[in-house]
């Protein structure tokens, strides 16, 4: 005699409560489970299946003890959705329910003859509640979403148009007026215009300055399209990024492709005199417009670091390029096309893919084999990850030349060893894309460490004995050294705005990679350090200048201030990053008492506040003035900041040039941000350490170089996005997109990219 499940049940229930209280919800299940036998039994058909019987209507149903697959829910059914002929029944147990709820049952009606054998533990599941028709429309608001999806999805505007959308939107809600293309195109540019705004007064916060990037786009109609994206530290010193302009350029091959665009971007968002560097890749656009671009860096930023600030090469698109050509060496065309067809036959042919598999299953491997692909030529990382499971199946394909006749592709041992060779060649090269793909924008001290390593890995004696492999890797080694030479000091610069290392790890990586030439390239940095420190420490006095009354206009004018700004920019501070070796400047006494008048200068910004506007100069204060003035005159030939601009305070005026020159003496031996940020201790390293967190504690310490961090640790040396790091080839814009406007295709792209990052 078979076991009701519901006894089974009642006994764990009550040896559940008497262990532990803790077991209340397993116990209110499995009452459940107890209702449903209320109406069925179970019966054995054979030794290895069970049937549960209704009690009302005799019908059977699979059952399973223990086992998901023919649990109760279907027995459940149909008890609930009246399935079973003694439904009737069923229904006046529910109303019994509702009654005993609502009031006290009678007497007549729990003795009545109807009810009289019904249990009274027959519970029903609760049924599951349809919300009410009745929810008001609230148009605009359902008109807002359409748009952000669209926008978020890259559905075309047209698709309120079209009659299967609307179709479904009538059937969801009969009372929804669908928008017109006019409509949902306003709700857009609405959209993009509210977005904008915000993000404008996101800008104006940050700390820093903006470090822009160029990716130009093809299309069919040789059109081009520039993103002009800006890299920054945010108010909260966290490194973001957005998307700011995406103009048409008319002839991508012209020597101002990129004026227009650049332009644009600076004007509409009021970056003038604010841009840190520029980066743009050099896929779609000659040198000479690149250079072009020099005149919209911030004045300081236009010849200092060898004028590495504009980078005319993309990082990522370097990557590709080395990988491309490790991919299309000569050498190893044959090898890669038998394992791209050996792939493609086993993928395609079922007999050959059985026959693949049965001989997998004799040669086992501690971790999973990796899936066979058929690599997508468009990007590098596919066919990388071809070649690096082929070689784990290498042993396999061996046994299927002999056990399947009709596999005839046959690759050599010798082959197999080029193949290999060249995974761990391509593999230092993925793992270099693979860091710039992380949720999270590397500052630009973190791709220092990933350039150094890079670096590292590519010299021909870690690539193996093949001679083919090691030429490969000297050549490639040669490839990113003319990119390294380009944005070396934008990158040793940055490592020394980490207080974990400074000039320290630069002279220790330093001395390892480059022997007797190691104290000249170390040199470079600590004289580019230090000039970039004396270009902001200038536009914290001339902002100093503009707090005391003057417009930046009115300094700007002063005949010595254009004079020496003029000479300073041709004092030959840039130099081609096409150099083999960095340019070291011999340091004269000259240079050296310029370098220390611009220091001294720099500090004297926090003394303007004790000035009293009561405060006089006697005699000797301007015989003092006299000297200073004969003495920057003896020095005209060098640039120095202005010395003759006045500044007025009621009917007094103060001769700032002479007030600096009085101070000079005094301050000729205090020590400047930089030297007391150098000379501190370093800060001990730790995984969770981050260094635009240190430098926002460390602001009010290091007012000018915190600065001049915010704009370091964010330049970015990629003009892609990170779906972007692997491709082959230029991005293309679609037929669509490219037949909207310019200002709507610029609202719809740009709002994606605000709306991806978070609603500001």
């Amino acid at each position: 005699m078979d076991t009701n499940p519901s006894e089974l049940v009642d006994v764990d229930v009550v040896a559940l409560e008497m262990d532990s209280d803790t077991q209340q919800p397993t116990k209110r299940r499995k009452k459940k489970r107890s209702e449903v036998w209320n109406h069925f039994t179970t019966e054995t058909v054979s030794p290895d299946t069970k049937k549960a019987r209704c009690m009302h209507c005799n019908k059977s149903f699979a059952y399973m003890t223990a086992n998901k697959c023919s649990g109760t829910s279907h027995l459940k059914r149909h008890i609930d959705f009246g399935i079973c002929a003694k439904n009737g029944e069923i229904n006046k147990l529910s109303q019994i329910k509702e009654e005993t709820t609502s009031s006290p049952p009678k007497k007549s009606q729990i003795s009545s003859p109807e009810t009289k054998d019904v249990k009274p533990t027959a519970c029903l599941p609760k049924k599951r509640q349809i919300p009410s028709p009745n929810v008001p429309l609230d148009q605009d608001r359902c008109n807002l979403e359409m748009a952000k999806m669209i926008i978020m999805h890259d559905y075309p505007l047209h698709m309120v148009e079209h009659p299967g959308f609307v179709g479904f939107l009538q059937a969801l809600r009969p009372q929804f007026t669908v928008a017109s293309f006019d409509t949902i195109h306003c709700d857009c540019v609405a959209m993009f215009l509210s977005q904008k705004q915000k993000t404008l007064d996101f800008i104006a916060e940050i700390p820093g300055g903006v470090n822009l990037t160029v990716d130009l786009w093809s299309s069919k109609q040789s059109v081009g399209y520039a993103f002009v994206a800006g890299h920054f530290v945010d108010k909260d010193w966290n490194l973001t990024h957005r998307l700011l302009n995406v103009a048409v350029v008319a002839s991508p091959d012209s020597d101002f492709a990129l004026n227009q665009p650049v332009t644009a971007c600076l004007s509409d968002w009021h970056l003038e005199g604010k841009i840190s560097s520029i980066a743009v890749s050099q896929s779609l656009v000659n040198k000479t417009s690149i250079d072009n671009l020099r005149g919209f860096l911030s004045f300081r930023n236009q010849h200092v670091l060898n004028g590495q600030l504009l980078m005319g090469k993309c990082y990522a698109r370097l990557l590709s390029s080395m990988a491309q050509d490790a991919l299309t060496a000569e050498q190893l065309q044959e090898p890669i096309k038998k394992v791209r067809d050996s792939i493609k036959y086993v993928q395609t042919s079922e007999a050959c893919g059985d026959r693949f598999d049965e001989l997998k299953r004799r040669f086992p491997t501690p971790l999973p084999y990796k899936d066979l692909l058929i690599d997508n030529q468009t990007r590098w990382d596919t066919s990388y990850n071809m070649l690096l499971a082929a070689c784990e199946h290498r042993q396999v394909f061996s046994c299927l030349e002999t056990c399947h006749p009709e596999y005839k592709i046959s690759i050599s041992p010798e082959e197999w060893i080029k193949i290999e060779s060249l995974c761990s060649c391509l593999k230092v090269i993925f793992e270099a894309g693979k860091a710039l793909t992380g949720p999270n924008q590397l500052t630009t001290n973190d791709l220092y460490h990933e350039m150094t390593k890079l670096q590292l890995e590519l010299s021909p004696t870690a690539m193996g004995e093949d001679p083919d492999v090691r030429n490969l890797a000297k050549s490639l080694r040669e490839k990113f050294d003319q990119y390294w030479r380009g944005c070396f000091l934008v990158l040793a610069v940055a490592v020394v705005m980490d207080p974990r290392f400074k000039m320290h790890l630069i002279k220790f990586t330093f001395n390892n990679s480059y022997g007797e030439d190691a104290e000249r390239w170390t040199k470079s940095v600590d004289d580019a350090v230090h000039d970039l420190y004396l270009n902001y420490s200038e536009q914290n006095l001339l902002d100093a200048y503009v707090d005391h009354g003057f417009s930046e206009i009115e300094v700007a004018q002063e005949s010595h201030f254009h004079q020496d700004i003029a000479e300073y920019a041709n004092t030959g501070n840039g130099q081609s990053g096409d150099e083999t070796s960095p340019q070291v400047e011999e340091t004269t006494e000259s240079h050296q008492q310029e370098r220390q008048l611009k220091a001294e200068k720099q500090n004297v910004v926090g003394l303007w506040e004790g000035v009293s506007e009561e405060s006089q100069l006697t005699e000797e204060d301007q015989q003092h003035g006299d000297d200073s003035q004969a003495h920057a005159m003896a020095e005209e030939d060098h640039p120095s900041f202005p010395v003759d601009v006045l500044l007025e305070e009621g009917s007094t005026l103060i001769t700032i040039g002479e007030s600096l020159s009085d101070f000079e003496m005094y301050m000729s031996d205090m020590k400047t941000e930089l030297d007391q940020y150098l000379e501190e201790n370093l800060i001990p390293r730790s995984e969770d350490f981050n260094v635009l967190s240190w430098w926002r504690v460390n602001s009010t310490n290091y007012p000018t170089l915190s600065k001049m961090a915010a704009d370091l640790l964010s330049v970015p040396f990629s003009t892609v996005s990170p779906d972007s790091v692997f491709d082959t080839e230029v991005k293309q814009m679609d037929n669509y997109r490219t037949s909207l406007p310019g200002e709507t295709l610029e609202a719809l792209l740009c709002t994606k990219d605000w709306l991806k990052n978070g609603t500001l």
